[in-house]
């Protein structure tokens, strides 16, 4: 999982992270980027400059009454218009593709990532992306090869909708008053992890054997993501050069190609575990702060963007926005 929702790296959380908020001077920005014009004008900057952006998406499927999402959910007939969009944009290819350098393609390129082992991938997301013609990439942790059950966020999710936030967040012993906070503090907390899982005990509706399969058959890409999607950065080094390559090898052999495509879990990472990913074998990692990759970026350290459900208006303003941002991963 890559962040949104105010405990995770998004368009508006991190925006407030790195000091940027929604100023008068952004919402300038994103009516000007919705004048055709201007909007041409910086998706030719971006592409002289060499930029593209990544996308990374988890759940996409029809959203479910009222029960917290932890994790952004998008509905399909969105995420078909936001790949319409991006096409005609400029090019949605294979996120491999991005590591070859862009300068002089003439428009700014786009890849399609999804993250975790929902089984949404296979009941939405690939037929969509097979109707379309457009390649994605699929970051797994393939959890159900080990007997692993549902993610901690999916517990917290079925936690908050049985028993409400005020009995989760006191069981948690957690202040705040959005389903956000009992999150971040759950992310920071191992311990809060084990009790959500054993008081939330949400069935796990994850990619088995097949699916992971079918995926491959498809000629998409697959990604590793870790077996069990802790913050890398606060492992010790032997944890964490376990954890880069302990259900590797099983995912190879069902897909019948090496992974060598690597996201961080939570979209967290630094230098340290950067090294220990290059050191395990792989040719580029994407972490979950937001804006374009470029000529000269650190490969291990790579950016990507979660849309979310935006509308169309905000969401070509955003990808205007962010194919042009400055900086690199820290």
């Amino acid at each position: 999982m890559a962040g949104r929702s105010g405990w995770r790296e998004s368009s508006r959380a991190s925006d407030v992270k790195a000091g940027l908020g929604v100023t008068k001077l952004k919402r300038a920005a994103r009516r000007a980027f919705q004048i055709p014009a201007v909007a041409a004008a910086a998706r030719r900057f971006a592409a002289l400059r060499g930029h593209s952006l990544v996308l990374v998406y988890h759940r996409v499927s029809p959203r479910e009454g009222s029960d917290p999402a932890l994790v952004p959910t998008v509905g399909p007939d969105e995420f078909v218009r936001q790949i319409q969009v991006l096409g005609e944009i400029g090019r949605i290819v294979p996120l491999a593709e991005l590591l070859e350098d862009g300068l002089g393609v003439g428009a700014p390129r786009f890849a399609l990532t999804f993250d975790d082992d929902y089984l949404t991938h296979v009941e939405w997301v690939l037929p969509t992306l097979q109707r379309l013609n457009v390649p994605g990439t699929f970051f797994i942790s393939g959890r159900t090869l080990h007997g692993v059950g549902a993610y901690w966020f999916e517990s917290l999710e079925r936690l908050i909708a049985d028993r409400g936030l005020g009995e989760a967040r006191a069981l948690l012993r957690v202040p705040g008053t959005e389903p956000e906070d009992l999150a971040l503090a759950c992310e920071n907390d191992p311990r809060l992890q084990r009790i959500v899982e054993t008081e939330g005990a949400a069935p796990a509706r994850h990619l088995g054997p097949e699916h992971i399969k079918a995926l491959s058959r498809a000629d998409m890409s697959v990604g590793f993501h870790t077996v069990e999607h802790a913050v890398l950065t606060r492992l010790p080094d032997a944890d964490l050069r376990s954890a880069l390559v302990r259900g590797r090898e099983r995912l190879t052999q069902l897909t019948g190609r090496p992974l060598v495509l690597f996201s961080y879990p939570h979209g967290k990472a630094d230098r340290r575990t950067a090294a220990r990913v290059r050191e395990a074998g792989y040719v580029a990692a994407w972490t979950g702060r937001p804006g374009p990759m470029g000529p000269g970026d650190d490969r291990y350290l790579l950016r990507r963007w979660e849309p979310g459900p935006l509308g169309i208006d905000e969401f070509v303003a955003s990808v205007s926005i962010r194919l042009n941002r400055r900086g690199r991963p820290r």
